[in-house]
């Protein structure tokens, strides 16, 4: 809800204002009420006050001048203008010093006045989104600041790597997504770091609590308190980190890698947490499960031929259902997906670097059915071979 300060000099046209209108149904309390810009003014030194609701025509110090003054100590608050003059320069002046909106009390109505409430609510809305966006990347910037000793700010830190979560130490865990797992296009892959970044948040303040953020859309980082908030956590921190990543993949279908420093005892510490994190890392490997590498490795070397799940495991001597189990876990993609993806690459490539034609190509990469071929072709890449080889 948003806090109005109604200033008029006239008693009986304020009480008429209160109660022509119903405020809370367009958002909006009733906060204050002031006979005179002076008293308005002293108002708004103490009370939240979000919108000024005022009459131009008022002994002492007129409406146009105090909202001047309010504009120039806290541009944020929204004014609207009321008049009973109806002149053509009011109105223009309001303008100018950036009113909502400008009334004349003969003539408006609760509709006019919901109108009016309606722009500045937006306005108000507006403000608040861009200030806690400003924020979240002010804080985010800060955070990183914490990991390199060349910018590890003097400054003190925040207040939440200062209190008692910390005492016992931390560590800096490091998330990343998989370098082989399958990707979207742009937007969606922003949209999918940030529901994971979200998530991981979510999960780990649950348990643990401690701060989470990240680097430039591809990193997020974890700096976590040593003792959970709660018990009913495993006892076993890797095995904790396990569950939270297969969470992620199950829910999100995002295949994450993860990777922890050792514990430390000072903030101070960060910057080396964070490059021990690094060097731990498994984020350059392509896998770390050795039935996925044997698969994959297969598929290297198979992949113009008419390969399958079946083929694939008979080759690695694991069953098809253990092989698409672990496969989907740790890439977080179909097996069968997977070939069809790589196949779609090598026939992109042949169709830029080759005159093949279409049929000759999806026979070269184990397609008999050019028509198949050039549907699975298209369902990837939203064109035909043919409109693929004529960009």
């Amino acid at each position: 809800m948003w806090n109005l300060l109604a200033v008029e000099d006239e008693p009986i046209v304020r009480v008429g204002l209160r109660f022509m209108v119903d405020w809370e149904r367009y958002g909006v309390v009733w906060k204050a009420e002031a006979n005179g810009a002076e008293e308005a003014l002293r108002i708004l030194s103490r009370e939240d006050i979000h919108i000024v609701l005022t009459d131009i025509r008022m002994p002492g110090m007129d409406g146009l001048e105090l909202a001047k003054r309010i504009k120039a100590h806290n541009p944020g608050v929204q004014v609207i203008f009321v008049s009973s003059y109806d002149e053509f320069q009011y109105a223009k002046e309001a303008i100018r010093i950036g009113a909502v909106d400008y009334l004349h009390k003969a003539t408006m109505d609760e509709e006019e006045i919901a109108g009016a409430l309606g722009k500045a609510v937006d306005m108000l809305r507006q403000t608040a989104e861009a200030k806690q966006q400003m924020t979240q990347e002010q804080r985010n910037e800060y955070l990183l600041s914490l990991l390199d000793a060349c910018t590890y700010p003097e400054s003190p830190l925040l207040p939440e790597l200062r209190d008692e979560t910390y005492a016992s130490g931390f560590r800096l865990v490091v998330f990343r997504k998989r370098d082989d797992a399958v990707l979207h296009d742009g937007e969606s892959e922003q949209l999918r770091f940030l529901s994971t970044q979200y998530f991981i948040d979510e999960y780990v303040s649950k348990d643990w609590g401690g701060i989470v953020f990240q680097r430039q859309l591809r990193e997020v980082i974890w700096i976590s308190p040593l003792t959970p908030r709660s018990g009913d956590v495993p006892s076993d921190f890797t095995r904790y980190l396990d569950q939270l990543r297969h969470k992620v993949l199950e829910l999100l279908s995002v295949a994450l890698l993860y990777s922890s420093s050792p514990s430390y005892a000072d903030m101070e510490q960060l910057p080396e947490a964070y490059l021990q994190a690094l060097l731990r890392s498994p984020l350059y490997e392509q896998c770390d499960h050795p039935i996925v590498r044997q698969a994959k490795a297969y598929v290297d070397l198979h992949l113009v031929e008419d390969i399958s799940l079946a083929k694939v495991a008979q080759a690695i001597h694991v069953s098809p259902g253990h092989l698409s189990r672990v496969f989907y876990r740790e890439v977080g993609e179909n097996f069968s997906e997977y070939i069809i993806r790589n196949k779609m690459e090598l026939a992109q490539k042949r169709l830029r670097e080759t005159n093949r034609k279409v049929y000759e190509i999806a026979a070269d990469i184990g397609y008999a059915n050019p028509h198949y071929f050039s549907k699975l072709f298209k369902e990837r890449t939203g064109v035909t071979p043919l409109e693929y080889r004529s960009r």
